[in-house]
Parts: structure tokens; sequence; C-alpha cells
């Protein structure tokens, strides 16, 4: 295991006294308007349900009465767009099976869109099926709201060249790697016109209904090897793409607790070499407060919850994690992302790499990426705890 070490004057109010014998007269009760007293239950039960919070501009206790009720819909709004969003690949999985077992018109119908996606090709293809205009869908102004995304560049990219990304740390979802890549108007692309960037995630994931065709909207392919080589290869296809992957995996994820920077990477080179086949630059990205969005259960080696999460991975490849969000919807809490991009790590290009020469360049790597972290951490988390490699 391995660490980065970051240097770096009143009482209670009374009536007045009246002479005696002359009447007290009573308090009025405050005037409410009907529409307010219509709906005086909403705020208590988007609080209670946890899609508001006091935080957000709330009611006062024991008045029924609205405080910036506007805005506060606004926020509940944006808030529940968000926790769609964040749940996708569970609401659609859901859908489906509703639909399979509830409409039996539909169900060949659903059974052959199944088969097509296990044996649709283009999420492997290098090409995929990327449509621009899912930049213009009105989800992405509710998350640009609710997590604030923004990003700091230690230099400015050319967009005429190719680059291989690597975003830290997985998170529990990536949810700050699926704003980068493609077009959300809030990545990568968004800040240099012309730059191609394709996100890769693990193959299941073109297994889920409906899903699956967001995700290749979005730009995003398979993480296997040949995808990947295809993505960065100008001779299949005459397009020029980057290539935005998170390293650490599903073994990382199962360290994304609140404040920690615990890395999978010592052993995670393969992303090197490949960008040393390719011939192209090496980026680290850390995306501080990825670990914040959710709240992993306690899952110390040899308790029970880690041995599931575990067997999990194993037995598939990726895990289901314990965790939860703000209510039983599984809401994100809300933090502000800050994706710092490094330095570019010139890669001379070279179509069979010694394990010498990937080594050199993921040397550099960690090191970009430390110093990267070590600088901009007390400024954007500086509860976050040291950077540390555990595998």
């Amino acid at each position: 295991m391995q660490s980065g070490n970051c240097t770096s004057s009143s009482g209670p109010c009374n009536d007045k006294q009246l002479p005696r014998g002359e009447p007290r007269q009573q308090r009025q009760p405050p005037q409410v308007s009907t529409a307010s007293e219509a709906m005086g239950w909403l705020p208590s039960l988007l609080l209670l349900a946890g899609f508001q919070t006091p935080e957000d501009g709330y009611i006062e206790a024991g008045h029924r009465q609205f405080v910036r009720m506007s805005s506060s819909l606004e926020e509940t709004l944006t808030t529940v767009m968000v926790t769609l969003w964040a749940t996708s690949p569970v609401l659609c999985l859901a859908l489906y099976a509703y639909l399979l077992f509830s409409f039996k018109s539909l169900r060949t119908f659903l059974v052959l869109y199944m088969v097509f996606c296990l044996f649709d090709p283009r999420p492997y293809d290098g090409v995929g099926r990327r449509v621009s205009s899912v930049q213009k869908l009105p989800i992405w102004a509710h998350v640009n709201k609710y997590f604030q995304p923004r990003m700091v560049f230690e230099e400015p990219l050319d967009a005429s060249k190719k680059y291989v990304f690597g975003s830290h740390p997985h998170g529990v979802i990536s949810y700050t790697a699926q704003l980068l890549a493609g077009p959300t108007g809030m990545g990568l692309e968004s800040h240099f016109p012309g730059l191609v960037v394709r996100g890769v995630t693990m193959p299941a994931t073109f297994g889920i209904p409906f899903f699956r065709d967001y995700a290749l909207a979005m730009g995003c392919l398979s993480c296997d090897r040949d995808s990947i080589r295809s993505i960065l290869s100008e001779r299949r296809h005459k397009l020029r793409q980057s290539l935005l992957v998170v390293v650490g995996g599903a073994q990382e994820s199962m360290l994304a607790h609140e404040n920690s920077a615990d890395l999978v990477l010592l052993k995670r080179r393969g992303f090197v070499a490949e960008a040393v086949r390719a011939g192209c630059d090496l980026v680290p990205i850390y995306n501080f407060n990825e670990n914040s969005i959710y709240r992993l259960l306690p899952n110390p080696p040899g308790s029970l919850v880690h041995k599931f999460e575990t067997a999990i991975r194993n037995f598939f490849g990726f895990t289901i994690l314990l965790f939860h969000g703000r209510n039983a919807f599984f809401t994100p809490y809300r933090t502000q992302l800050t994706s710092v991009v490094g330095r570019p790590i010139k890669v001379q290009r070279n179509y069979d790499p010694s394990a010498e020469e990937v080594d050199m360049y993921h040397r550099m790597y960690v090191e970009e990426l430390t110093r990267i972290y070590c600088k901009y951490r007390p400024k954007y988390a500086p509860l976050a705890r040291d950077i540390r490699f555990v595998a």
C-alpha cells in the first residue's frame, strides 16, 4: 500500500397589563390564503420523503405557509429529476419486467429486443450510436444545478490530438465520469470544441434494456480490450477519438467511503499500454467529492458486507454495493463536484511496448495524479484524507 503525503437581553414576551375589569383582547390567528392552505401539506410531505431539506428553503415548523414557494418547488423538481437520472438503470430494468409480464401483446417484441441487446455489435465496434442532440435534453440543466460541476485544467488541451483520460476515484456509480465524457454540455468536449471523448463501461451495462440505448446515445462503449483499441484506432474509422476510462473498477468502488481517497491503480497498467500503442498522451483526472454522492455501509475486510460484495465481484466481474442516499429513493447527496485535469503526459508511440516502458509511463501518471490531488485538496475537499494506492 502506498500513500501520497500532501503538505500543504430579553425575556419571554408577555401581554401588557390592562386595567382591572377591562376585557382582554384575544390574539387573532395568522391569515392563510386559500391556495396556501390547500397545498400546505405538500412541503411537509416532500420533506418527509427526502426530496427536500430545510436547507433548501422550506417551511417553518408549525406554520402552513410556504416560504419561497416557487423556488422550493423548483428545487424539488430538480431533486426528483436527478433521482430518476441516478436510478435509471434499475428503473429501466423494472419497466422492462413490468411490460413483459403485464402486456402479452408486447412479449414477442420485448423478447426479440432482448436478443438484439445481447448480440448487438455496436457497443464493441469503436463507433456505437452516439447522438449529439442528447446534449439538449432538459435533464442536464437539473444535473448541473444539483451538483454544480466544474472543471479545472492545469493546462489547455489540444483538440486535434488524442488522449487517454484516467478518471479517479470510481465512486459508487461514477457519476462524474458520465458528465466528463460525451455530449452533456458539462464535460471535456464543451471546453475544447473538436475534441471527441468516448467513455467506456463494463459490457454488462449493454444488457440492461432501454438503459443501454441511452448509454450508446451518450457515446459510451464497452471497456474490453478490442473495443478500446477500436476507439483509438484510425484505421477502422476516420474518427479521431479520445478515451476516458474509470481505472479503479469494481474493486475501487468498494472503497468509495466519504472523504476517502483510496485508489486501485498500482496494478492497473493496461490503459497505459493501450495509450502507448496508440500514441495517445495520458491525462489523469481527479474528481473531488465523487465519494460523497452516496454513503457506503461499513465493509471492512472480513465483514459479511465485504464478503458479499467480493463474492459478487469475483463471480460477475462487477459488484452490488450496499449503500444509501438521502432517502429511500436513493436520491444522491447534494455535493459540489470538481474535476481537476492534470497535465498531459507525453507518450511516444510504440506498437509493441516493453514492460519497462509501460512502467515508466505508469509511474509518471501516478506522480501527476498525486500532485494534482495534493495541490487542490485544501480548496475543493479539505476534509478528505491523504491519497492512498491500495492495489
